[in-house]
């Protein structure tokens, strides 16, 4: 990708640095479930 101009460089930034915070959310969660335990029923 070709970047040309101050808005273009903004623009792409920001969305890299959405798709990461998006992952890191799922990420915590995933590893917050397995510090946890997971899904255990203790029927």
């Amino acid at each position: 990708m070709e970047i040309h101009t101050l808005q273009e460089y903004y623009t792409f930034t920001k969305g890299i640095m959405y798709l990461l915070m998006g992952g890191a959310l799922v990420g915590v969660t995933l590893f917050w479930q397995f510090l946890m335990g997971g899904n255990k029923k203790d029927d």
